[in-house]
């Protein structure tokens, strides 16, 4: 059997049995540490197994990975998601629609901290769904906006999304992290105008509530004050060239901790239960991560990427066509499977052919994890919104898949805007250099 055949049957191998709902990590590793025996052999095969585990566990680029995670932890037990949203929707709840506005707000920040997407969609699921369902919101507006905020969570630094592509794809996380600043702030105002277009075509309902007195306004800004100090240290830190991508994961770890002592929000039991969280939550990324590795050198064994690399050769001085072929490749696959398993297994695969065609890796990254992020919240499988019911079992599917249209929508737009001028994702980076 040739290695480009083998590779071939590996990669549906994996397909099929992630499907089947075996861990990602399980899947891609037996997949990898089979289809490398079939080539080089039992002996062959377990040397580089070994390499591989001790390669991925002390890889210089990952020890970000347990600290940031961390620091998300840490916020979420001092409660800073919660402080963020009652103070927007103080600041706007009372226009039309200012507490989903309030909530996309409020992702944005949360986001920042926790750097994850489910945290964040589970987080302000809790907070902001029963305050905008008390204050008369339809339900798809109020569960549309919570999931498509929480997407901004795998996008905002710091984003283990983001690491974990920059480590497979071999590319500096600190530029990676530099090339968001453009994409985020278009994703919130297009969020915002999911948000107004529909209010304003009557499709969907949000009451205006009385406006928040002087004093209350004060004492919002007031709240916002700890979150938005912590974001300047940190990627102000990052942006300035004054940190490393590793130095910035410490030093976030360590303003989120100490703000949460200071505040005496964080207890000692709130310490404990988040360092325990990490440490399983970074225990199931470093074995995905050592899967994803075992499966990627079957692939470059086996000769597929470059195989596929060919295949690609007739449209490769047409770099906007690849982009397109790669999208449809992701919005199909996002409707069926998690984010992690489709960056895990489409990287590998896409990232020589983006280089062959001129793309910017770092571009690619971006325009990989804005569309990874779109499968979030699409049906049938958007695991953001099987998050949102899950914490709030009352609120009918059938309203979550009508209310996140329109961001998906958005979400279309941002995608063809940042094809069109790629400037919006490389500009912030490359000056930074």
């Amino acid at each position: 059997m040739s290695g480009l055949v083998l590779g071939s049957l590996g990669f549906a191998a994996a397909l099929f049995l992630i499907f089947l709902e075996v861990p990602i990590a399980v899947a891609m590793g037996l997949v990898g540490l089979a289809g490398t025996a079939m080539i080089i052999g039992i002996d062959g095969t377990v040397a580089v197994g070994a390499t591989t585990v001790w390669d991925s566990v002390t890889n210089y680029t990952l020890t970000m990975l347990p600290l940031f995670v961390l620091m998300g932890n840490l916020a979420a037990r001092s409660g800073l998601s919660s402080q963020l949203f009652q103070a927007m929707s103080v600041l706007i709840g009372h226009r039309r629609g200012g507490l989903a506005l309030a909530t996309i707000g409020a992702s944005a920040g949360f986001g920042m901290i926790s750097g994850s997407s489910l945290a964040t969609t589970a987080t302000m699921g809790r907070i902001a769904m029963p305050e905008m369902k008390q204050a008369g919101y339809s339900q798809s507006l109020a569960g549309g906006s919570i999931a498509a905020g929480g997407t901004l969570g795998i996008l905002i630094p710091p984003s283990t999304i983001l690491v974990i592509y920059a480590f497979i794809a071999e590319q500096s996380v600190r530029t990676l992290m530099l090339a968001t600043a453009g994409p985020i702030v278009l994703a919130v105002a297009l969020y915002c105008l999911a948000i107004w277009i529909p209010l304003w075509m009557g499709w969907s309902s949000a009451p205006k509530r009385q406006r928040a007195s002087r004093a209350e306004a004060i004492a919002a800004l007031y709240d916002l004050v700890p979150p938005v100090a912590m974001f300047g240290v940190i990627m102000g830190g990052l942006y300035t060239g004054f940190f490393t991508a590793n130095e910035t994961a410490a030093v976030g770890a360590a303003v989120v901790l100490a703000y949460g002592v200071v505040s005496r929000r964080l207890s000692m039991r709130s310490f404990l239960a988040a360092a325990m969280d990490t440490a399983a939550t970074c225990g199931a990324l470093y074995l995905v991560l050592i899967g994803a590795n075992l499966f990627n050198f079957f692939l470059a064994l086996s000769g597929l990427p470059f195989s596929l690399t060919g295949m690609f050769s007739g449209v490769l001085d047409q770099p906007v066509l690849v982009i397109l072929i790669m999208l449809a490749i992701y919005l199909l696959m996002g409707a069926l499977m998690d984010s992690l398993a489709m960056l895990l297994l489409t990287v590998p695969l896409f990232v020589p052919i983006a280089s062959a065609a001129g793309i910017d890796l770092i571009w690619f990254g971006v325009f990989a994890i804005m569309v990874i992020e779109m499968g979030l919240i699409t049906p049938p499988v958007g695991m953001n919104l099987f998050v949102l019911k899950a914490v709030n079992p009352s609120v009918r599917m059938v309203e979550l898949w009508r209310g996140i249209t329109p961001f998906v929508i958005a979400d279309l737009i941002r995608v063809a805007i940042i094809i069109a001028i790629p400037a919006i994702v490389l500009w912030v980076p490359y000056a930074a250099r």
